[in-house]
């Protein structure tokens, strides 16, 4: 859900997007600017993402300038989900990109799920809204994570750019 609000920004630039979400994929498909590469494997019913062994094969084969995560929760140990296939196929996302983003609402602060992703310092951004607390902006800044604290906006039509590989 907040990967599927980022990538509706995206609708309309000329990249090239990586995805194992059958929603994301349903954005861009009919796009004519955008090259989609949708990963394989088990498709989760619940949210309509592809995980397990064949995603993560794929995701070894490619190299990505930077992908977009959302996680159940962030603690001083790091990043968590709920789902066990989920987390490793982030993990191979995470190991065949050059940049790691974060997008998280306030209220995911605190919280831990069944499956840590990795380690606060695994990530170079984090994209936050306005409510975070000011414990967690020093916690994420000393662990030398970027962070992008994002204000309340309309979405608009997204501006033509250079094409670059995204995975979302």
């Amino acid at each position: 859900t907040t990967t599927y609000e980022v990538a509706r920004l995206l609708v309309g630039r000329p990249l090239q997007i990586v995805t194992n979400s059958l929603p994301v994929a349903n954005l861009f498909a009919s796009n004519a600017t955008t090259d989609l590469v949708l990963l394989g494997g088990y498709v989760y019913p619940r949210t309509g993402v592809s995980l397990g062994p064949y995603a993560n094969e794929m995701l070894e084969r490619l190299n990505v300038r930077r992908t977009v995560l959302s996680v159940a929760g962030i603690n001083e140990r790091g990043f968590y989900n709920s789902n066990l296939l989920l987390v490793e196929t982030e993990r191979a996302m995470m190991q065949a990109v050059d940049e790691v983003i974060v997008v998280a609402d306030s209220t995911k602060f605190g919280r831990t799920s069944l499956a840590l992703l990795g380690a606060l310092d695994a990530v170079d951004v984090l994209v936050v809204d306005q409510g975070i607390e000011p414990r967690w902006r020093e916690e994420v800044e000393r662990a030398g994570v970027r962070l992008v604290v994002a204000e309340p906006v309309e979405p608009v039509e997204a501006p033509e750019t250079g094409n670059g590989t995204q995975a979302v």
